[in-house]
Formats: structure tokens, C-alpha cells, sequence
């Protein structure tokens, strides 16, 4: 059968077309440059930041521990320790406190943003690299790598800290195939470049999971290159097969194992088919129109009925893909391949967070389809009539675009903006007001600390602002965790009936929560009531023997109690898992003085001051440990230093 006309001019060329003038990836790259240049200014937010960076325990400290640990443990169920290694690399180079005051996060948020952009440009260079590298003229190169570049389904990826993996895994994902076409280009013959391939792509499963996905996408590049699809191409890449399958069953078990693969909705498996069909056709239509652009897309108790249509979307895309292989339209097939490809495991069929669509899932999927719609724009400028319409039409979607990525930047601001974009779609969900209050109640809680009286009335309104969102949140549906943070906003208010009655409603509700009696006992404890205390906080602690709040306060009770020595257990404990609270090692160095083991004492302490210097209360402590194991001097030294800093010690 003879080929139609529309096929003959849609068949990829072989080799990669020349890369153009050097000008159009630094245009692509300078426009990308300003649609994300406002990010930089955004903050953390309360969504992941704080696990991943700021709670991190790994990223206390920059030493072999920690980089061990790194790479030994997952984070809420991920595991992608080159992306959080990148975060402790940055702190220990540029001296980050991204757990300091005010100021000092939002320095070092500043320096995390800026690197997520500058990851993003090395990927919007590769996609150039690649789509002139598929066949593309440069100038239809260039308008794909703009897509690429500056589509707002790409601000998650690039303005989110958390998202940093995208951007890593990105880099090296879009280097091994730029590499890989270039093989291709070159004959298959060079051995060091495949050694290279396979080593980016170690690195782009460290970054992140869904970098398996690369096999399959160079089995798509070889199907655009006409080779034959048979078993020997599929052999040909088992390195890469056996890795993807390696890091995915690690990343499945390790998301069971954090009870991310539990279904909160109770959706049947043929509607968690309709979840995943809906969530590819939503990926489809959002690639040409980004609309709503929420963070969170929450589940509904019940799937909407609109779901069950969302077969007959797949069998059209389907049948639309079938006519193209008929055609031999590759460019098309490719496409969509590509597309499917990469997004095919995160079409939530096997439920994994909270939400059944992600805007950051498309970073790396929507290739596929920015090289259709280039190819499609190729084409269609060969036609005089169709050129200059076609250029126009590109010129004010791109500029569209831009304009979008622009304004969802500001949205990643803070919490506060984060969540309130959320609830202008989401009015009936939990999690949003659950977060938005956290965030005020968090914010209320610093600026109390750093500022003190000069910040009483925006303390005052922030803490309302954190309570009317908290009732919200239970009046939609009462929760253990809910009344667990609206008991914690009581308890920094001093109101201890009513922190009191919520965390017995949080417990009632769940008694499985280690963090309710854990901070229960805190409040029997500033009740006066230490048995009470003692024995929620040893059921915390049973329940959750990693909880170093729980040690903390039981140390707390012990030092009350003159048990000293097993509140020096429990600093110990605490500091095991918390090793950078400069506060605690004074703790235990007094306990230490306390108890007479002044050696070990001035250890805790001479750690302590290492760490902060300023304190006076260090040096107080340090001259007595000093002064008993016979260094007057030393500790006649220390006493000085403490009342330069406007402490005094008697002797």
C-alpha cells in the first residue's frame, strides 16, 4: 500500500539535524531564566519542606554518619538520598541554618531555589540538545524547549524545595538520553559512552524513582530511529531493565513499609482503574490548557460519576495512536509513547499519597508530547499560508505560558499562600485548613521567640487565625492528628484544660499515636502532675521508641524528680536522633556535673560551646567541671568569658 503524502513528510530523519544558531538555546534558557526569576524569593513551605530539610535528622550535621544515613533511609517512604545528599551539600558549602532564625531560613531557602532553577535551565538545555538530536529543525527545536521551559505544570518541579528530585533526576534522565541518541548517531561503537549512559542513569535513580522509566524510552528513540522492534533491542538494554526493576521494587516496598500504598479511600480496583484512565486523560488536555494549577487534588469520599467515562477518552487516544502506526506517522507514535511511558506509573492505580493527580508527574512525560506538537508546528510552517498564522498562534501561547508559570510561582511563597490557593478549589478538604494552621501556629511560635513583646498583636492575630482554621478542620471531620495540633496551640497559650481535653479526644480517636501522650505528658507535667506525666510518656515512647520528643520530656521529669541518671539516659537517646541541639549537650553536661562524672561533663560542654559560643551558661558549667578535675586555670578562664557575657558565678 503507498504511503499517503502527510506520512512522507512525517518520518524522522536518521541522523540529528545541526543544532542551529547558538542563540536559541540561550533564548530558551534566558526566558526560562525570567518566568521562574521570582521563585527565588520564595520561602519553605509546610508540605514535605519540613521532613525533607527542616526535621531531617540527616541533615543535622555534614559528617559520614549522616551521609551513611542519607543513603540508608527513606523520607516518608521515598527514597531519593542524591536529592536530599544535594540538600546537606548546599548547608555545609554556604554555611546554610535553614533551622535558624528567620532571616537565616529564608537565606537558605533563597540558596535552595536558586539551585532547583538552575538544575531546571541544565534540563531545558539537554531538551534542546535532544529534540534537534530527534530530528527536529532548530527553530521547532527551540519552540519545544520554551514549552519545555516555561509551561506551568513545571512550577512544582522547579518552585517547590521538596521537588528538588525532579529537577536532579531530570538532569541526568534527559543527559543519558541525550547521550544515548548521540550513540545512536554514532554507530553504536562506543564503549566508554554507554559506560557514561548507564552512569547517569545510577544517578538519576538516586535522585529520584521515576527515572526507571529510561529503557523504555530509549526503546521509543530506537522505534523513531527505525530499528527493528524485536527481543535483541529489548536484551540489548538489561543493565538498564535490571536497575529499573531493582530501585522499583525498593521504591514500592519502602512506600508500603511507610504505609504510603494504604488506599484512604476505599475505592474498589476498578475504580482506582478509572482514577489512573481520568488522571492520564486530565495529564493530556492540561498540557494545552493548565487549568485550576492546584498543589493538591484531593480524593473525594466517593469517585465522581464523570470518572467512569474516562474509558472511552483511552479507547479514542488509543485508536488515534493505531491509525498513526498505520500511517507510519512515527513522530506521533513516538510521542505519545514517550508520554505514556513516563507517566504510567504515577497514575495513583495503586493509591500513593493524597491526591489523585500531580502537576510535578508531567515534568519529564510531557517530552513526549512537546515533541509531537513541535513536530505537528514543523510541518505545518512548510505550508506558506499555514507559516506566519502558525508563528503567531506559538508566540501568544508561549507568552500565555510564561505569564501563568509568573503568577503560580507566588503561590509557593509561603504556607499561607500555598494553602489558601488550595482552598479556593479544595473548601472540603482537611488537609489544607490542617496545614494552613500550622503554618500560623509554626510563624506565631518563632516570631514569640526572635521578637518577644515588639511582636505580641501579630502573635495574637496569627494564633486566632490557627484556631479558626484548626475548629474548621474538625468541623469537616474530627481527627486524632487534628486534635493533637490544635491541643499543641492551646498548650503554647497556657491553656491547659482545654490542650487537656483535645489530646484525650486525639486519643480516643486513635490511641496508636505516640505524639498524643507524648505531649499529653507535657501538660500533666505543667500541671505539677509528674506521675501523670511519667506514665503518658512512657506509653509515647513504647509506642514509638524513636520519638526524641519523648526522651526529652521524660528527661525533663527525671531532672524534676532527681533521677539523674536515667535523665542522662534519655538525653543520650535524644541526642542520638537529634545530634545537632547545641541546648541538650548542656543539659547533660550539667547532669553530668550533677552526678560527678565531670570528665564526660566537660565533653558535653566543650561540645556544646563549640557548636554556640555565646551562651554564658556554657562557660558556668564548663568552669565547674574544669575546677574538679584540677584545671583552676582553665575554669578561672571560663568564669571571665561567662561575665564578659553577662553571666556571674558564685563559687
Amino acid at each position: 500500500m503507498a504511503k499517503s503524502a502527510a506520512a512522507k513528510t512525517t518520518k524522522p530523519t536518521r541522523k540529528s539535524t545541526p543544532s542551529g544558531p547558538a542563540w536559541y538555546p540561550l533564548l530558551a534558557l534566558a526566558a526560562t531564566a525570567l518566568a521562574f526569576a521570582n521563585s527565588i524569593n520564595n520561602g519553605f513551605v509546610n508540605w514535605d519542606d519540613d521532613v525533607n530539610v527542616l526535621e531531617n535528622p540527616n541533615l543535622r550535621v555534614f559528617d559520614w554518619p549522616s551521609i551513611k544515613g542519607i543513603f540508608t533511609t527513606d523520607v516518608i517512604g521515598n527514597y531519593n538520598p542524591l536529592s536530599i545528599l544535594s540538600f546537606a551539600l548546599e548547608q555545609w558549602i554556604f554555611g546554610l541554618k535553614p533551622t535558624g532564625t528567620l532571616e537565616e531560613m529564608q537565606h537558605a531557602a533563597m540558596v535552595f531555589h536558586i539551585d532547583n532553577l538552575i538544575l531546571h535551565l541544565v534540563c531545558v538545555y539537554f531538551v534542546y540538545r535532544i529534540l534537534t538530536g530527534l530530528g527536529l529543525t532548530p527553530l521547532a527545536a527551540l519552540f519545544g524547549t520554551l514549552i519545555f521551559g516555561i509551561h506551568p505544570m513545571r512550577v512544582e518541579s522547579v518552585a517547590w524545595i521538596t521537588e528538588r528530585k525532579d529537577v536532579l533526576f531530570g538532569a541526568f534522565f534527559l543527559a543519558a538520553l541525550h547521550l544515548y541518541i548521540r550513540y545512536l548517531d554514532g554507530g553504536r561503537k562506543s564503549a566508554r559512552l554507554l559506560s557514561l549512559i548507564l552512569f547517569l542513569f545510577v544517578l538519576s535513580l538516586l535522585a529520584k524513582i521515576q527515572a526507571v522509566t529510561l529503557p523504555l524510552t530509549m526503546l521509543a528513540v530506537d522505534y523513531l530511529r527505525r530499528r527493528p522492534l524485536n527481543l535483541k533491542l529489548a536484551l540489548e538494554k538489561w543493565p538498564y531493565f535490571a536497575l529499573s526493576l531493582a530501585v522499583g521494587l525498593l521504591g514500592v516496598y519502602m512506600l508500603s513499609e511507610n504505609k504510603s500504598l494504604d488506599d484512604t479511600t476505599a475505592y474498589a480496583f476498578h475504580e482506582r482503574l478509572m482514577v489512573g484512565f481520568t488522571s492520564y486523560l486530565v495529564y493530556l488536555f492540561k498540557f494545552l490548557v493548565p487549568y485550576e494549577m492546584s498543589p493538591l487534588y484531593p480524593y473525594e469520599a466517593k469517585m465522581p460519576t464523570i470518572f467512569y467515562a474516562s474509558p472511552l477518552g483511552i479507547l479514542a487516544v488509543g485508536f488515534l495512536v493505531w491509525q498513526w502506526w498505520k500511517r507510519d506517522l512515527r513522530a506521533y507514535v513516538f510521542g505519545i509513547a514517550v508520554f505514556t511511558f513516563n507517566v504510567m506509573f504515577l497514575l495513583q492505580i495503586l493509591a500513593a499519597g493524597q491526591g489523585f493527580l500531580a502537576d510535578r508527574f508531567t515534568y519529564i512525560p510531557y517530552l513526549g508530547l512537546i515533541f509531537m506538537l513541535a513536530w505537528f508546528v514543523q510541518e505545518r510552517m512548510k505550508q506558506p499560508r499555514l507559516g506566519m498564522v502558525v508563528q503567531l498562534l506559538c508566540a501568544v501561547w508561549l507568552m500565555a505560558m510564561a505569564g501563568f508559570t509568573y503568577n503560580q510561582n507566588r503561590i509557593w511563597k509561603n504556607g499561607e499562600t500555598l494553602w489558601t490557593h488550595v482552598l479556593k478549589y479544595y473548601q472540603d478538604a482537611q488537609t489544607p485548613w490542617n496545614n494552613r494552621a500550622r503554618y500560623y501556629r509554626e510563624l506565631a511560635t518563632r516570631l514569640n521567640r526572635e521578637k518577644g513583646a515588639p511582636a505580641a498583636q501579630e502573635v495574637k492575630v496569627l494564633k486566632e487565625k490557627a484556631l479558626a482554621d484548626y475548629n474548621q478542620a474538625i468541623d469537616l471531620k474530627p481527627q486524632a492528628n487534628t486534635y493533637n495540633s490544635r491541643g499543641k496551640l492551646f498548650f503554647d497559650e497556657g491553656r491547659i484544660k482545654e490542650a487537656l481535653a483535645d489530646y484525650d479526644r486525639g486519643i480516643a480517636l486513635d490511641p496508636s499515636i505516640a505524639e498524643l501522650y507524648i505531649n499529653r505528658a507535657a501538660v500533666h507535667g505543667m500541671a505539677g502532675n509528674l506521675a501523670k506525666a511519667l506514665e503518658d510518656v512512657n506509653k509515647g515512647i513504647q509506642l514509638d521508641p524513636e520519638n526524641a520528643n519523648g526522651y526529652l520530656n521524660r528527661s525533663l521529669v527525671y531532672v524534676n524528680t532527681g533521677r539523674y541518671a536515667e535523665a542522662e539516659a534519655d538525653y543520650t537517646n535524644y541526642l542520638r536522633l537529634e545530634p545537632g541541639n547545641v541546648d541538650i549537650y548542656y543539659e547533660r553536661g550539667l547532669v553530668r556535673n550533677t552526678l560527678g562524672k565531670h570528665p564526660q561533663a566537660l565533653e558535653d560542654l566543650n561540645k556544646a560551646i563549640s557548636l554556640n559560643g555565646s551562651v554564658g551558661l556554657y562557660y558556668v558549667e564548663r568552669a565547674k567541671a574544669l575546677e574538679m578535675t584540677g584545671r583552676a586555670a582553665e575554669a578561672a578562664a571560663d568564669r571571665q568569658r561567662a561575665a564578659e557575657l553577662g553571666v556571674r558565678m558564685s563559687r
